[in-house]
């Protein structure tokens, strides 16, 4: 009788438990399910990101609006300390808008006496998380090969940027004689070396005309105008291999650091080439020749970085009008560079 009860607590207990069959069965659901669920939760966060990073492009737009408002022209694309030369920047757009930025701090530190390389450590590593786009991959800060081995005054770390100034389709942000702004031409964009666009001078009007965009850390880098090759750190081991640059810094390579090594993408973005090319093109302004406002695909011999993001199809730019428009990578290359320039008089249709 006793060997008959305990037969059937043992039964039961089977009747009511898992076989491994079935355990691996529902194992192997569960995996299902959350693979089909992964790249949803993948699409939500980053269109989170996304959305992150047009409120920042908005915030800029802004902050340019209102700098606008009180100088009665947009900031300078790159400022040169006085009574210096072509190497000797202050610092790009952003330093100027800082005050916009609810940053007033920060811009007091800063004197346009002083260039860049001449500022303390704590000021040029300074994190400005409005000018970091979430989708970025790189680290907040980061450091350039070729001025680390130079042991500048301000350090070797820099706070970085996901932004570019728009150029326009003239890579050519060069100066006119005795460092003054070069005149705005059918193909130039917003910004430039030393630049002092008034909105009166947007003839293409401000809600057709973009002042920044994304230029994303991280791409591959490689050298020259339609360049295909990523720069290999062996061979140029004083080179950015990866696209970066900081909110203090902006600029380009002058001729003089880069025929010693460096490589660099800089803080402009054009648009000579397509949006999103990889490895993106570095950026180089030859500073015997200032003036020559001939851009790369008319012979000249400066060249910018193209604009890139890391949001799937396209990236984000800002109008000078203070709205945001996210372009696909796929735009027609006539409306792209009609859209990033000031007085081309082009009639478009914003995609």
């Amino acid at each position: 009788m006793a060997v008959t009860m305990m037969h059937q607590e043992r039964a039961g207990r089977s009747a009511n438990g898992f076989t491994l069959v079935e355990l691996l069965v529902v194992i192997a659901i569960i995996g299902i399910l959350v693979g089909l669920l992964l790249p949803a939760v993948q699409a939500a966060r980053e269109a989170a990101r996304r959305m992150s990073c047009q409120n920042n492009v908005k915030q800029q737009c802004l902050a340019f609006q209102n700098y606008h408002a009180q100088f009665k022209r947009l900031p300078s694309g790159s400022r040169f300390a006085k009574d210096r030369g072509p190497v000797d920047g202050v610092g790009g757009a952003w330093t100027s808008i800082l005050p916009h930025l609810e940053q007033d701090a920060t811009a007091e530190k800063i004197d346009p006496a002083v260039p860049w390389y001449l500022v303390k450590p704590k000021l040029a590593e300074l994190v400005l998380p409005v000018l970091l786009c979430p989708s970025d991959i790189t680290d907040q800060r980061h450091t350039h090969p070729f001025i680390s081995v130079m042991n500048l005054p301000c350090g070797e770390w820099f706070g970085s940027n996901s932004y570019a100034m728009s150029a326009g389709y003239s890579d050519a942000v060069t100066y006119t004689a005795g460092m003054n702004p070069r005149k705005h031409t059918l193909h130039t964009g917003v910004f430039g070396f030393q630049s002092e666009t008034p909105f009166k001078q947007i003839l293409d009007g401000l809600s057709h005309t973009f002042a920044i965009g994304e230029a994303a850390s991280g791409f591959p880098l490689c050298e020259g105008i339609g360049c295909t090759t990523p720069i290999i750190p062996a061979d140029q081991p004083l080179a950015d291999t990866n696209t970066v640059h900081s909110w203090l810094i902006g600029g380009a390579t002058p001729s003089v650091f880069f025929d010693q090594g460096m490589r660099y993408a800089g803080g402009y973005g054009s648009t000579v080439e397509p949006l999103n090319k990889s490895p993106v093109t570095d950026s180089y302004y030859d500073v015997a020749d200032m003036t020559n406002q001939t851009p790369s695909w008319q012979g000249g011999p400066h060249r910018l970085s193209n604009f890139r993001s890391y949001h799937v199809g396209g990236a984000n730019f800002g109008f000078c009008d203070g709205s945001v428009q996210f372009f696909t990578e796929s735009i027609d290359m006539k409306l792209y560079r009609a859209l990033s320039t000031v007085m081309g008089r082009e009639i478009v249709q914003l995609p």
